[in-house]
């Protein structure tokens, strides 16, 4: 069996893992746009602070999936998919033919809307590439504002607060993680953060984006009418999955690739996981749910399991010394 896997982050990795050991026997070919092969997103804030070492975010390498059996193909991205002759072609102009097709594309970093964004120099914080954009400019830069306070948002502020950049996270709700938290837990939270130094301003949201006074600032009008200057624009903003090139084939997508507890699409023998696919109306965009997906997907196809029914999440918040169940918890304790 030919199994061909889009997507060499943790969704994609873990379905090539565990096919192999489940299927020794199977060829098994991983693509993937990036070159690093399998590295700790979640970790790309500590990179960021500097806390952690470039080489020490790999996970996987192409050597390391080589001496598992399975065939890594970085640098190279689908850009067609036939279903009906089961091939998929190529960024670099190759064809492929597959038994099984997995999309673990993922998701990219959603960049809102906003007036003038299209022509700034804002940052995202998703990839490798985006991780090094940001260090090289808090190198020179001393004032940060990262637009989102959800989990991803604060970690991101507190790395460059780690870094030495004074930090403002704006949030349109008026509280943090309003996704995860009500709004006494909120209210905890800001207040431990309260002494790391970050600042926040909460209820308005980023309206307008030009250029600053000065080389490498930006100016951020708000939707209050108040405007600030800052060296370092980060959006964080959630995400957006990849669907394409799943739709350009006819395959169902809503917001993501529609998939069901198999984690089958709408065409056969095409399978999605991760980041980029959608169970019942729902994608998580953890990476431990990215994990488990993987692993589903890699007994599912080789007759080990049945069906995926996904765990309950706990958030994480991973800011020194700051615990989401002690927040909850001290908030309940308030409000008796």
């Amino acid at each position: 069996m030919k199994i061909i896997i889009f997507g060499a982050g943790q969704a994609g990795y873990a379905a090539a893992r565990r096919l192999k050991q489940n299927m020794p026997e199977a060829e098994v070919l991983i693509l993937d746009h990036d070159v690093c092969g399998l590295y700790a997103k979640m970790r790309l804030p500590d990179y960021v602070a500097g806390k952690v070492a470039r080489e020490k975010l790999i996970l996987a390498s192409a050597d390391a999936m080589k001496s598992q059996g399975i065939e890594p193909r970085f640098g190279e991205k689908i850009e067609k998919i036939d279903p009906v002759n089961k091939e998929i072609f190529t960024s670099g102009g190759k064809a492929y033919s597959y038994d099984k097709l997995v999309l673990a594309s993922g998701a990219t970093a959603f960049v809102p809307p906003v007036k003038g964004v299209e022509t700034a120099d804002v940052f995202t914080l998703r990839t490798m590439e985006d991780a090094d954009r940001i260090i090289r400019r808090a190198e020179t830069a001393k004032t940060a504002l990262v637009i989102g306070g959800g989990l991803l948002g604060l970690e991101a502020a507190w790395a460059l607060r780690e870094r030495g950049l004074d930090v403002t996270v704006v949030e349109f709700m008026n509280r943090l993680l309003p996704r995860q938290l009500n709004e006494a837990e909120s209210a905890v939270l800001l207040e431990k953060l309260g002494g790391t130094g970050l600042h926040f301003r909460l209820g308005v949201s980023a309206a307008e984006v030009t250029e600053g006074a000065g080389s490498e600032s930006v100016k951020v009008t708000f939707s209050d009418g108040s405007a600030v200057e800052t060296g370092l624009l980060l959006f964080s903003a959630g995400i957006r999955s990849q669907i394409h090139p799943a739709a350009d084939c006819g395959i169902k997508v809503n917001k993501a690739i529609v998939v069901d507890h198999q984690f089958r699409t709408s065409l056969p023998d095409i399978y999605a996981v991760g980041d980029c696919a959608e169970i019942d109306g729902r994608t998580w965009g953890l990476w431990i749910a990215a994990k488990d997906q993987g692993e589903a997907l890699g007994d599912i196809l080789c007759g080990k399991r049945g069906s995926f029914e996904s765990p309950v999440y706990a958030p994480n918040l991973k800011i020194s010394g700051i615990q989401l169940k002690d927040v909850c918890r001290e908030a309940a304790e308030k409000q008796q």
